[in-house]
């Protein structure tokens, strides 16, 4: 009898074994680092193939379908990552910020500059990522001109990326006030740099100077006699 009860025991034990490695491996789900980098490497064609097809055919004429067609995929699966190619846009420029903030944010000898040539290092870090894409850029910027438009200024997504741009020049205002004195300049400031990037955006894309020197040239003196400016205000 004992032989015959540790015979059943064993039996169940191995049971309850294989059970619990059949429920383990069913439980068990796709990775989630490969799902993650699958998802990203069909944004990345998305939004690829958008941006060619912007500035070759016109950001107007460009539909998802032939998006789609130029990722290679369905055009389904560019709605499952984007609503609509204003979407896209946005997706770009939202790169684009996040690009131009870590330029100044990552490099150790930004953190420590002047103001003046912590703003020039974020505005040519944002020309420097628009300028493969110049013809869609001036088309975007006609686009958000439009009251109604997924790009203009009323759009929420659009709303939330220039206040996230303000505010980060808000911190380098604030950090570059002598002795961390607040001044009223410190929320003026951010807010009038903002109109004046959209004005050498304008200049840049009027700009037929080899390598866009006039535009550099521009954005050295405006921010040179800016910073100067306020520093003087500020005291």
């Amino acid at each position: 009898m004992s032989l015959l009860t540790q015979f059943m025991s064993t039996l169940t034990k191995m049971s309850t074994s294989r059970h619990r490695r059949r429920t383990s491996a069913a439980a068990v789900p796709p990775t989630e680092g490969k799902r993650a980098r699958n998802k990203d490497v069909i944004r990345r064609k998305i939004v690829a193939a958008a941006l060619t097809l912007f500035q070759t055919k016109g950001f107007e004429t460009t539909t998802t379908r032939a998006i789609a067609r130029k990722a290679g995929i369905a055009e389904g699966t560019v709605f499952n990552y984007f609503r609509t190619k204003e979407d896209i846009a946005l997706h770009f420029f939202e790169l684009e910020v996040d690009r131009a903030i870590a330029t100044v944010r990552d490099t150790p000898r930004l953190r420590k500059a002047p103001l003046d040539e912590q703003l020039f290092a974020l505005v040519e870090s944002q020309l420097d990522y628009l300028a493969s894409h110049e013809r869609f850029i001036g088309a975007a910027f006609l686009e958000a001109l439009k009251p109604t438009s997924a790009l203009g200024v009323f759009n929420h997504r659009a709303q939330a990326l220039r206040l996230r741009y303000i505010a980060f020049v808000q911190e380098l205002f604030e950090a570059s006030a002598p002795k961390k004195r607040s001044h009223a300049l410190d929320w003026i400031g951010p807010q009038a740099f903002w109109v004046f990037y959209l004005g050498v955006l304008l200049f840049w894309l009027q700009d037929t100077s080899p390598r866009k020197a006039n535009t550099i040239a521009l954005l050295d003196r405006s921010l040179s006699i800016g910073a100067s400016l306020f520093g003087q205000v500020r005291r």
